[in-house]
């Protein structure tokens, strides 16, 4: 299951980089570039979202690993609805100056094989390798410095020869100041 684990921090991780990445003023292109690379563009880029409480719904649409019974299938998909509502407050130094980290934090072993985010739209495609089994994840999608919508679909395999897809959808929007009531 550590699959699973890293692909839901990895959908809430791009989540949070949209909000750190939310408007239009300039466009990000990378090629076989790692996270940290693309996360110093976007930082860099001066697409700031508007700062304040930012909260996210992430839906899992669709899971899918063959020759998994139909049990354990119902209990990932009830261990991922668990991760359904995120609320992340968003401050104005964060705004003003998104650090790489928080755009993918632990993912070193990740690479974009291709990230565009330019004019509302991102569409991106990246390899992670964990444990010695490569997962890929493509993400596609519309944003702006109040809100984005974003499809997130994850390959891999839960184990040796056990293989895995994932289809996700995340829709957020900045609904105000901060309470402080945030989740950490």
């Amino acid at each position: 299951m550590p699959t699973v684990r890293y692909a839901a921090v990895a959908v809430l991780s791009i989540a949070a980089a949209l909000s750190l990445a939310a408007c239009k003023k300039e466009a990000v292109v990378a090629k076989d570039e790692p996270v940290e690379s693309v996360a110093k563009k976007v930082a860099t880029a001066k697409m700031n979202p508007r700062p304040g409480r930012w909260e996210a719904n992430i839906t899992l649409n669709r899971i899918d690993m063959p020759g998994l019974p139909p049990q354990a299938r119902e209990a990932m998909r009830k261990q991922m609805s668990t991760i359904k509502a995120v609320a992340t407050c968003l401050t104005p130094e964060q705004a003003e100056k998104p650090e790489g980290g928080f755009f993918q934090p632990g993912a070193k072993d990740c690479k974009y094989d291709r990230f565009v985010m330019a004019d509302g739209r991102v569409d991106a495609a990246m390899t992670c390798g964990q444990s010695g089994a490569a997962q890929t994840m493509t993400m596609a999608g519309a944003y702006s410095e109040t809100q984005y919508d974003l499809q997130v679909t994850s390959k891999g395999e839960m184990q040796p020869g056990m293989p895995m897809t994932m289809d996700v959808a995340i829709s957020a929007r900045r609904t105000g100041e901060c309470t402080g009531a945030e989740d950490k």
